[in-house]
């Protein structure tokens, strides 16, 4: 089972996705994987999830930054390490 942030990540995933008028299917060919594997990241009751290269790969294709995916907009506001957040909230996922 997914923990909770990360559903938050891929659900942040599923809404930029959406911002940006990608299908599954869009999303599976950018990452090379079949549009099944998207849904099964996308449920919360799969346990697969994106890879990190899948992120970064997400993150360059939408030209999206990767900070503004893992850190809300108080962590990125408060004026704390933003790398050291950062690394901490991608540990964090990587569980």
């Amino acid at each position: 089972m997914k923990s909770q942030h990360q559903i938050e990540i891929i659900d942040r995933i599923r809404r930029l996705r959406h911002e940006r008028s990608c299908s599954q299917g869009g999303l599976a060919a950018m990452l090379g994987i079949s549009r099944g594997q998207i849904g099964s990241i996308e449920s919360c009751r799969d346990p697969h999830k994106y890879t990190l290269g899948q992120i970064h790969t997400i993150c360059r294709e939408f030209n999206y930054r990767i900070e503004h995916l893992f850190l809300s907009e108080a962590d990125l506001e408060n004026g704390n390490d933003i790398i050291d957040a950062l690394i901490s909230k991608i540990t964090e996922y990587e569980k």
